[in-house]
């Protein structure tokens, strides 16, 4: 598909403009009924029997102007006058069947770009037309970009005001209207009972307010423009102040919803704060548990010792030492302190002060005993044989 830039549709305003500019278009004989008029055409087709009379007279001047779009014979200039050629077919004037048009290839983008363009210059357009105008064209120059790779530097604004000898801020207003502007202000917009200034000041109103202008407008009251725009002041400033009160009401909103966070998060820190003095706490707590069954095994394992030693050089001599309570209880801890591990080892060595009263393999059993409570044991381990301990684990 061809691409065009903006001075292609420059070149097309600038032929529409001038007199005769269609130079670069091929004739082309065909019947009226074999063009189509444009679905897109918003112009006045006011007059046609005055036209077709006319051509009846002199004849027609100026030729119509066709755009052939996708084989498709499109007229881009002259509706009214092949409106006024079938009307003169319709009144049985033959010679009408074929009149002469000029015509040339265009894509479709391209095409609402020359009917706009083709029409802005050959009739003197009401305020109402040109805002259509404007729109539609905005309407083509998007398309045309889309379509067709279209190029134009700047704002789409200013291109439009360029191609429509308007001023960007004329266009604003137009552009402003055919968004915003009610049916009801569109409708006596075109009738002409509102101008466009007042049809821009309706714009900014709601769409009720656009009503009532628009109920007066009909009935025939002069709708001025400053009284409109007065009216869009004071919606203006009691906007701002609805405005005004809602991000006070939002800052209000915020300003509690902070307060609230800093209150969860105070809370949630002093939760954590708590929870983490309270873990210190248990883990003080078992390393100073850790520490006392660490002692306790420690005078454990030394009095298991000292029996040991006592078993290993008495018991073979049957020997009987009066000295044993005072060796298996050498300990820092003080006797009010002493737990089962302690008072079984003392009241063993009280026994085995009798050991004549007893048999060996009573105090082997006797030992294996007292092991087992300063170990903390309460059955055999896996293994081993009932009744009996490997005294090799101790030296024996």
């Amino acid at each position: 598909m061809a691409r065009f830039g903006i001075s292609d549709i420059l070149n097309v305003k600038s032929k529409a403009a001038a007199e005769g500019g269609v130079n670069e278009y091929a004739e082309i004989w065909l019947s009226p009924y074999d063009v189509k008029p444009s679905e897109s055409n918003f112009y006045s087709q006011e007059k046609i029997e005055e036209l077709a009379d006319s051509f009846l007279t002199v004849g027609q001047q100026q030729p119509t102007v066709l755009g052939r779009v996708e084989g498709e014979y499109r007229i881009v200039s002259g509706h009214r006058r092949n409106l006024a050629n079938i009307m003169n077919i319709e009144r049985g004037h033959e010679k009408f069947q074929s009149v002469r048009y000029l015509y040339k290839d265009m894509t479709p983008a391209m095409f609402d770009l020359s009917l706009i363009m083709g029409n802005a210059y050959n009739r003197e357009l009401t305020a109402w037309e040109k805002t259509q105008q404007a729109q539609k064209l905005k309407e083509a120059l998007i398309r045309a970009k889309k379509e067709d790779g279209l190029e134009f530097p700047g704002r789409l604004r200013d291109t439009i005001a360029e191609l429509m000898n308007e001023s960007p801020t004329n266009i604003a207003r137009m552009d402003s209207i055919s968004h915003n502007a009610a049916p009801e202000i569109k409708e006596e917009f075109a009738n002409g009972n509102i101008g466009i200034t007042a049809a821009y000041e309706a714009s900014k109103l709601p769409q009720e307010k656009q009503k009532e202008i628009a109920e007066k407008a009909k009935a025939g009251e002069d709708i001025r423009a400053k009284e409109i725009a007065a009216r869009v002041s004071e919606k203006m400033a009691e906007k701002a102040e609805e405005d005004k009160e809602k991000a006070r009401k939002k800052y209000e909103k915020m300003a509690e919803k902070a307060e609230e966070d800093k209150e969860k998060a105070r809370k949630k820190y002093e939760k954590q704060k708590e929870e983490t003095e309270k873990e210190i706490a248990e883990a003080k707590y078992k390393e100073k548990e850790a520490e006392e069954k660490a002692a306790e095994a420690e005078l454990a394992s030394r009095d298991a010792k000292v029996l040991q030693r006592w078993v290993r050089e008495n018991m073979a001599a049957g020997k009987k030492d009066d000295n044993v309570p005072l060796d298996v209880s050498e300990m820092d801890t003080p006797k009010e302190w002493w737990g089962k591990a302690e008072w079984a080892a003392f009241f063993a060595g009280e026994i085995m002060r009798m050991a004549d009263k007893v048999k060996e393999d009573d105090l082997y059993l006797l030992q294996e005993i007292v092991i087992r409570c300063q170990k903390g044991e309460t059955g055999d381990e896996e293994g081993g044989i009932p009744g009996q301990m490997d005294m090799s684990d101790y030296g024996i």
